[in-house]
């Protein structure tokens, strides 16, 4: 499986510290290097403006849907996801695909192997491995659970080309942040659930550097601790 992820090209600390990431998982789990791949995707920059290519999808309305304008990173940060689901529907295969700031946790350092081979063979087209806010979950299973409330984030995820299909066919027009409208079930009819125990922990000190780009909305920032199991 290829798990691509969402870096700067001049972010090259950012890039060191995911290389560390994957070199301890690896020597953790030294068979994975045979079932997963890492590739660092370049994320589209806002200070170069590089959204306009997506230009289309920034209709003038929409602060009045949001009550501001999009800043020019959330913009960026969408639109690299953007990038991803059609790099997955191009692929015709499940891809992970995660941003430069976050932590393997322990659990999947220890069960690497494992998990990604029950990723890979899961039932479910688009399974989250981190949340931002403690909402109210239903257990799917012992390893899945699913929530229909606002959970925030866009750290790390494994999606199928059925949800990379759905999440752009509702996205002509982009007015609220990258993980606002993935939460969005209702809309795009792609359930929100997420793995057990989670795979992911938010680094604080490496915040987003592709959204927090011109961000003039801080409220996020306050719920930044990760929640953990």
């Amino acid at each position: 499986m290829k798990a691509f992820i969402i870096n700067l090209e001049r972010s090259l600390d950012r890039k060191e510290y995911m290389q560390r990431q994957n070199q301890k998982l690896f020597e953790k789990n030294p068979s994975l290097k045979n079932k997963l791949e890492f590739i660092f995707f370049k994320a589209v920059d806002a200070k170069n403006k590089e959204y306009l290519e997506f230009k289309q999808h920034f209709p003038w309305w929409a602060s009045w849907v949001l009550g501001r304008e999009l800043s020019d990173g959330e913009k960026a940060c969408f639109a690299s996801h953007y990038k991803l689901w059609q790099e997955c529907i191009k692929l015709d295969k499940p891809i992970i695909i995660l941003e430069d700031d976050v932590e393997f946790s322990d659990e999947f350092l220890n069960n690497g192997e494992e998990y990604i081979e029950e990723l890979s063979k899961s039932e479910y087209e688009y399974v989250r491995f981190c949340y931002l806010f403690d909402k109210k979950f239903y257990p799917l299973n012992e390893n899945y659970i699913l929530s229909f409330e606002k959970l925030a984030g866009t750290q790390g995820y494994v999606l199928k080309p059925s949800a990379a299909n759905k999440f752009i066919s509702k996205a002509k027009f982009i007015y609220t942040p990258v993980d606002d409208y993935m939460d969005m079930f209702y809309k795009h009819k792609v359930l929100n659930i997420v793995k057990k125990p989670l795979l992911l922990k938010h680094n604080c000190k490496l915040e987003s550097e592709i959204s927090n780009l011109g961000r003039t909305n801080k409220k996020l920032k306050i719920h930044r601790k990760i929640v953990r199991e």
